[in-house]
Parts: C-alpha cells; sequence; structure tokens
C-alpha cells in the first residue's frame, strides 16, 4: 500500500492526490450514566458538528494503549519522592500490577479535505503529480513553503471555528498523526504505543517533504500464509487483510473491517441505542471508523425535486392499475416523508455515511470470532454488518485519512439527517478521574478488555475547580465504603496531606489504617482514654475559647440569651483566661469553683462536674492526659462508645429534656470533633488536609456538628480542607439538602435493598427525592455491582470494588476502587486485615 500523504505539519497533511486534509484531534463528550438531560444535550452537540461538517470528512474513533509508566509519572507529579517513601513505594507496586493488565481509552479524530479555490484547484494536482513523479526518479522534492501552509491553517482554523466547542478541537500534531497510521500497523497485536501528548517533546516533532510515515504492507485474504495460491473461492472464504509493517515484517496483524449495511427499520430509539457510542459494551476491542458526506438543505431539496420529476415521467408511463402498490409508489412516499423532515428544520442537512468497524488479532481465528461477536452484538439491535471479502483492502483504505473516499465504499453509505444520525453519539467518553493524582480506581463502564485509570487529585481539585472539596461514599455493609475512604485518605497522606479521621468501629480499623504513619495519634473517647483532646489544650489560644464555648453551651444545655452564656464569654475571654492561668476545662472548672467572683460561677462549675467525675468524660477533662498533637500527620478519634440521642430525642421536648448524661456528652463532644478538625484543617492553606467522618449518620446527628460540617463544606476549597462522608444512605444521613448537594464526587457501591438503590441513584445524580429512577441502574446496584455469590464464597475477587462514580466534573461512570498495592498499607486500610494485597477492593 503506497502512503497516500507526502508531507506534514501540525494539522494538515498534503497527499498525491492532489488534496489538502486538515486532522483534528476532538475531545469526546461525557456520556454513560448521564441523566437524560445531557443525553439529550449529547444529542445536539453531535447534531451541531454534522451540520458544521459541509463536505467530505472521516471521522474516527480508535482504541488506544495507555502506557503504565505514563500512569505512574501522573502519580508523582508535584510530590518529592525522597520526602514521602511510602507513596514512591505504592507508585513503583502500581507500575508493577498495571504491566499484567491492558489498560487504555479510545481516542478520537476527524479529519476533513480542504477545498482547493482559485489557482489552487490546478496547482495542487499537478505539483502532487510532480511531487510523485520526483519520487520515482528518486529526485529531491521540495517542501509546501510557509506562504501555503499558513493559507491552507487558515482554511482548516476556519473550518474548526464552525465545530461546537463541546469537543474542544484542535489541530493534531504530527506526531498524533502519525500514530494513527503506525496504529493501524498493529492492531491486535498489543504492540501499541500511548497516543502522544499534545505539547511533549514527541508531539513537537515536524515532518515536511517526503512523508516519513510507515507504508504499510497489504496481504489481502492472507495469501502469503498458504503453501499454494488461493483460487477465487478460497479467497472468499478469508474476509480480513494481513497487514505487515515493513520495520517488524515478522509480525503480522490480521484485520477484518466490517461495514454497516442496513439499519433497523423501526427507526431507532433515543436514548438506549447509541449504537457507535456503546461499542465498547460488545466486550469486541474494534476501532470505527466513519465516512461522511454531509450536503445542504437546498442540495437535497434540488436532489429530490429532481427525483420527484423523475418519478412523475415513471408514474405517467403505466396504467393506474399497475402502479397500486407498486415500488414506485413506496419510492415516493419514503421521498415525500424524507422532505418533509428536511423541511421542518431550515438548519437541517443530510448526513450520507459509511460506518465501518474493524477487529483484529494475531491470527485468522481470532479475527473471525471478534467479527461473528461483533455482528452478533448489532444484530441484537437490528443493525447488519457484513464482511465483503471483495473490497476488504478497500475498507482497509478507508479508515485512513488523507485517502479519497472510493466508489465501493459509497456502495455502503446510509442517508439520514443530521439529527437521525446524531442518535450513534460516536464521540462519547466514560472517562473520569482528575488528569493527575492517586489511582483511586479503573474505570469499567463499557466493559471493555481495556480499563482506563481514574485519578483523584483532591490538592489539584481545590485550584483548578469551582466545587467544594467533598467526596461521598454511599453502599450498604460490607460494600466497601469505609476502604474506599481509607484508600483516598491514606493515599493523600502519603502525597504530604494530614487527616482527621472519626471511627465508630468497635476495632478501630481507622486506627488500624493510620498505624503506620509516622507520629499518627488515635484517642479513645472513653473510660481508656490516653490523651486529651481538651480544646484549651490543644489548640492555639486564638481558637481555644470560641470552640470550647460552644462545647459547653451544648453540654450544659446553655441557651443563648442567658446569664450562663454571659458568664462563659468572660471567663474564656482570651486575657482573662491569661490573667487567671486558665490553660484547660479542669483548671476552668477549679477556678468557677473557688477563684471566681462573677455570679453563678459556683453553679456552672457543679454543672461541669457533672461530666467530669463521669468515666467517659476523661478525654475532655482530665488533666493528667497528655494533650492530642493537633498537628499530627493522622489523628484519630475513636467514638465507638459514645451514645448520642436519636431522632425522636431531638424531635421531641419531653424526651429531650430527659436525655441520659452519656447522650448529652455524646452529642456535645461530636460537636467538638467537628469544631476541632474544622480549625485544624482550616489553619493552613498551603497544605492539603482532610477530615473523614465514617458512619456519617452518627456525627450528622448532633445539629452542632452537622451545622459545622456544612461551614466545612461550604468554606474547604479556600482553606484546601477536603471532607469525605460515608453512609449507607446519603438523604437521610448527610445532614440536609444543601450538604448533599455540595458533594461533588459522589461513590454509590452495592446495595441489594432496591429502595435504598433507588435513593442513592437519585443522591448520585442530584434528582429530587420523588423524581424516577432508571430501573435499570436499580438492577445494575442491586445485582450486578459487586454480587454476593453466597455466604461462603462472599464477592469474587475480580469483582470487589465496582461502583457507579460521579467525579469532580459531574461526569458519571462505572469504576473498580483499588485497595493500595503495597502489602502492608493494603492489609491494614482494609476492614479484613486478612484480606490479600493487590486487589480490587469491597466484601
Amino acid at each position: 500500500m503506497l502512503s497516500q500523504i507526502s508531507s506534514l505539519t501540525d494539522g494538515l497533511m498534503w497527499t498525491r492526490s492532489g488534496t489538502v486534509w486538515a486532522v483534528w484531534r476532538v475531545s469526546p463528550i461525557p456520556y454513560a450514566f448521564q441523566p437524560d438531560d445531557k443525553k439529550h444535550a449529547a444529542r445536539r452537540h453531535h447534531t451541531a458538528l454534522y451540520r458544521a461538517l459541509r463536505g467530505e470528512s472521516l471521522h474516527l474513533g480508535l482504541v488506544a494503549a495507555t502506557d503504565p509508566a505514563s500512569v505512574v509519572e501522573a502519580m508523582i507529579e508535584g510530590v518529592d519522592l525522597e520526602q514521602h517513601v511510602a507513596w514512591a513505594e505504592e507508585c513503583e507496586a502500581t507500575l508493577d500490577f498495571l504491566e499484567q493488565i491492558e489498560i487504555g481509552r479510545r481516542a478520537y479524530w476527524i479529519a476533513a479535505p480542504l477545498a482547493n479555490p482559485g489557482a489552487s484547484a490546478v496547482m495542487e494536482p499537478l505539483q502532487a503529480s510532480w511531487a510523485s513523479l520526483k519520487d520515482a526518479l528518486m529526485m529531491p522534492r521540495a517542501t509546501p513553503s510557509k506562504h501555503a501552509i499558513a493559507v491552507r491553517a487558515a482554511q482548516a482554523e476556519g473550518l474548526r471555528k464552525e465545530m461546537p466547542s463541546a469537543f474542544d478541537p484542535r489541530p493534531a500534531s504530527v506526531a498524533e498523526m502519525a500514530w494513527v497510521f503506525g496504529h493501524s500497523m498493529k492492531r491486535g497485536l498489543g504492540l501499541d504505543t500511548a497516543v502522544p501528548v499534545d505539547g511533549s517533546l514527541d508531539a513537537e516533532l515536524h515532518l515536511s517533504g517526503p512523508s516519513l510515515l510507515p507504508t504499510a504492507l497489504i496481504d489481502p485474504a492472507g495469501q502469503t500464509d498458504s503453501p499454494k495460491r488461493l483460487g477465487p473461492l478460497a479467497i472468499l472464504k478469508r474476509p480480513f487483510v494481513k497487514v505487515l509493517d515493513p520495520t517488524a515484517p515478522d509480525l503480522a496483524s490480521y484485520q477484518t473491517t466490517l461495514v454497516v449495511a442496513d439499519t433497523p427499520s423501526g427507526g431507532i430509539t433515543f436514548p438506549e441505542c447509541e449504537w457507535i457510542g456503546r461499542l465498547d459494551e460488545s466486550g469486541v476491542e474494534a476501532d470505527w471508523a466513519i465516512r461522511m458526506t454531509v450536503r445542504s438543505r437546498d442540495e437535497v431539496t434540488n436532489r429530490n425535486r429532481r427525483a420527484v420529476r423523475t418519478l412523475n415521467d415513471q408514474f405517467d408511463q403505466r396504467e393506474e392499475e399497475e402502479r397500486a402498490g407498486s415500488s414506485l409508489d413506496i419510492t415516493a412516499r419514503a421521498l415525500g416523508e424524507y422532505q418533509a423532515v428536511m423541511d421542518a428544520d431550515e438548519l437541517e442537512v443530510e448526513v450520507d455515511a459509511t460506518t465501518m468497524f474493524v477487529v483484529s488479532g494475531s491470527s485468522p481465528d481470532e479475527v473471525a470470532d471478534d467479527a461473528r461477536s461483533l455482528t452478533k452484538y448489532f444484530a441484537s439491535m437490528q443493525f447488519a454488518l457484513r464482511t465483503d471479502p471483495t473490497i476488504q483492502p478497500m475498507l482497509f483504505e478507508a479508515t485512513m485519512p488523507g485517502v479519497p473516499t472510493t466508489r465501493v465504499v459509497r456502495e455502503y453509505s446510509q442517508i439520514t439527517t443530521a439529527r437521525s444520525f446524531a442518535v450513534a453519539v460516536p464521540f462519547a467518553t466514560t472517562e473520569l478521574g482528575d488528569r493527575a493524582g492517586s489511582l483511586f480506581a479503573l474505570e469499567i463502564s463499557n466493559g471493555a478488555s481495556r480499563p482506563n485509570p481514574v485519578f483523584v487529585d483532591l490538592a489539584g481539585a481545590s485550584d483548578k475547580l469551582d466545587v467544594a472539596l467533598a467526596m461521598g461514599f454511599v453502599g450498604e455493609l460490607g460494600a466497601g465504603k469505609s476502604v474506599s475512604m481509607k484508600t483516598v485518605a491514606m493515599d493523600n497522606v502519603d502525597r504530604g496531606a494530614t487527616l482527621m479521621a472519626v471511627d465508630h468501629t468497635e476495632m478501630g480499623e481507622w486506627g488500624i489504617a493510620v498505624s503506620g504513619i509516622s507520629g499518627s495519634q488515635v484517642v479513645e473517647i472513653s473510660e481508656e482514654a490516653t490523651l486529651s483532646v481538651d480544646p484549651l489544650r490543644i489548640l492555639p489560644l486564638a481558637q481555644a475559647p470560641r470552640v470550647a464555648r460552644s462545647f459547653l453551651s451544648v453540654l450544659l444545655s446553655v441557651q443563648t440569651k442567658s446569664d450562663q452564656t454571659v458568664l462563659l464569654s468572660k471567663v474564656l475571654h482570651p486575657e482573662y483566661m491569661w490573667r487567671h492561668e486558665i490553660t484547660s476545662f479542669g483548671s476552668l472548672a477549679r477556678h468557677l469553683e473557688h477563684d471566681c467572683e462573677f455570679a453563678g460561677a459556683q453553679r456552672l462549675a457543679d454543672e461541669m462536674r457533672i461530666f467530669s467525675e463521669l468515666d467517659f468524660g476523661r478525654a475532655v477533662f482530665d488533666d493528667t492526659l497528655p494533650p492530642l498533637d493537633i498537628e499530627a500527620p493522622a489523628i484519630v478519634l475513636h467514638t465507638h462508645r459514645l451514645q448520642l440521642p436519636s431522632r425522636a430525642d431531638m424531635e421531641h421536648s419531653h424526651l429531650f429534656a430527659e436525655l441520659k448524661a452519656e447522650k448529652v456528652f455524646g452529642r456535645a463532644t461530636f460537636a467538638l470533633i467537628a469544631a476541632l478538625a474544622r480549625q485544624r484543617c482550616f489553619a493552613d492553606r498551603t497544605r492539603l488536609d482532610i477530615f473523614a467522618a465514617d458512619e456519617a449518620a452518627k456525627t450528622m446527628s448532633s445539629p452542632e456538628a452537622a451545622e459545622e460540617i456544612g461551614m466545612f463544606i461550604r468554606d474547604g476549597r479556600k482553606h484546601k480542607a477536603a471532607l469525605l462522608l460515608g453512609s449507607h444512605d446519603a438523604e437521610e444521613d448527610f445532614g440536609n439538602e444543601v450538604v448533599r448537594g455540595l458533594v461533588p464526587f459522589r461513590v454509590l457501591l452495592r446495595h441489594r435493598d432496591a429502595n435504598l438503590a433507588r435513593r442513592g441513584l437519585r443522591w448520585l445524580h442530584g434528582l429530587a427525592a420523588d423524581a424516577p429512577v432508571d430501573e435499570g441502574l436499580v438492577k445494575l446496584v442491586t445485582e450486578n455491582t459487586a454480587p454476593v455469590i453466597d455466604s461462603v464464597v462472599g464477592v469474587p475477587d475480580e469483582r470487589r470494588g465496582e461502583c457507579l462514580l460521579r467525579d469532580f466534573q459531574a461526569r458519571y461512570g462505572r469504576a473498580k476502587i483499588m485497595a493500595p498495592l503495597v502489602m502492608t498499607r493494603s492489609e491494614t486500610v482494609k476492614t479484613t486485615p486478612t484480606s490479600s494485597a493487590g486487589t480490587v477492593i469491597g466484601a
């Protein structure tokens, strides 16, 4: 196969046919698992794209590998590995893991031939012919002039500006265009390199003059594999081409191009039948290419008028009885209906498209199996694919930019409108996560063989995105939400963040998780307390009085405008505290009892003594305990012994008045914890600080704690402070509607209860409490997300950690959350410490 490309520069290619093509790299639109309104918006963007592209164009969606090294580079970006040895170990383990699997995502291009206006209509073909002759004679050939490049670049830019900004089209670099041609020779061999990154050294390559692109060797039907010459019948039984890279002739790629031969006669339902955008759901790794010609409404109307005149002439030549029910009647009705569609929208255009799918492998049998599977998949949607063995070489060429569309390719075209073809939604993505950060999960939205890495960059999100810095995790018991939260938290601590977590579990799983972090501290809020969380002892004097006053007001049920409030304000004034050496709640109580001259001091001291003398109050009132180091890299507050008031207790005044001291203390302590977290996490704006509230229902049961968390989530981004919330039911446990709505990153894990699954899906998509939910998604969450096989097997290892996810950019998808890959960290993070490392989480 002689390369059609004679010269290249960024975004442009000169061809041997005398046509200059523009090539753009385009960004796909988030689609899978999106709410219906966003799906309809994606269709509108595609419709606008086709209406902007007049004339011929080639659209490509190619499966591209992701280099494991590039994933690790994204993980270490901005991190000093010498200072963060634990993260270096995790990155090294990640590289080893990713080299054992294939990862990647689809990359998209649009290529279109540029018009040859004026003298160019003659000169460009002449120059192309002269260049081909010079090549044949092995003579040096001139490259396109700077003026010619500038003229063509301006043409291409004019077309680019017509395209919808949703696709963010940009001129493809020379390295990217070279990758497209190299990819065509390596399909199915697992040898693909990653697409060059725009702006990288590779992407700054320039090829001008004689093309340096690889020239594929094409063997129709793989005839060189046969020891004897194949006859015509034998060739017809081999609908593939054997593709060789001349630089590596021992590695053959076998490829079959399937072309769409028929579409559903009853039309296509949207959404639900995005037949190109959902290609990866077939389970077959395939590239797609669309050869498209767009004609204006006026062109179509004029052509239809001529067709009508021809039909009328044919009708006149027949008797009335002969024409009844004839094919002419059917054609006339179809023509009338089509013209009515065009007349209904002045902006509508005609799309004449040939859609091709390329399957590949290292052997003819492998390709044949994939071709059969893909054919069956599309047949289930009433699309007919054909593997025409007689034109496989032409179809292979048709997937390459710069190659003119041939007659045999046009024979398979389907004619429709831009709005109708847009239901295919080809430029759709399920890409999730940030550009860099910790490797949180592998995206598996389409069930493709190549999962995509999902990064979470909490520190970067605060700088780049105008959203709250918060993540929510919802799922049933054992679904993996706690392990997911700990994974995010520990990854970021390894990268330099600090952590403060509330742990309600009996086993103290968060304390186990931070046990390997030097300097970490675990506080037992019980009679077994070994550290004090007295705010007067651990906070700076400027912040301590406010936090202490709030805690005592809740603990002692002090009314806002009461004499006790005035008294607390006086004795907790920084100057008064300094003068009377009040440095703890213990010294405050002693001062109130013996030295304070203000009215009501004795009563306040007596009320404080009620709680200070109880065992569970030691962590707050015992002066003999060493104070918590509020600057420790990881702090866990173990609160499993605390009792909390129920909703009924809070809503009924007679029950609230009779609350046990234990419940009053629990309510006040959670308010104290939330206040301490806000003070700690807001103190240093240059450092990422994380507050994790697992089992958020307990934390939120304290109205004062819920209010503190509300302020945390509203202002956290300004202070580089991140909030992690975990619960079984976000609607019930994440506070009020505002707090629920402000959590941008949402993770929904398994829920086998259909009602809880619906509530979780409403939260995931930001729907009203009474809004209908896609029952297909309910079934996915209840039956096909980390499914529990039985009480013995549990969840198969390969299905652990599955979830639905909404990222910081409000993109939706399906993912497998990754546990740490370093054995020691994996064992401390998992709820069940005996679980094996290196697997995807979720029990």
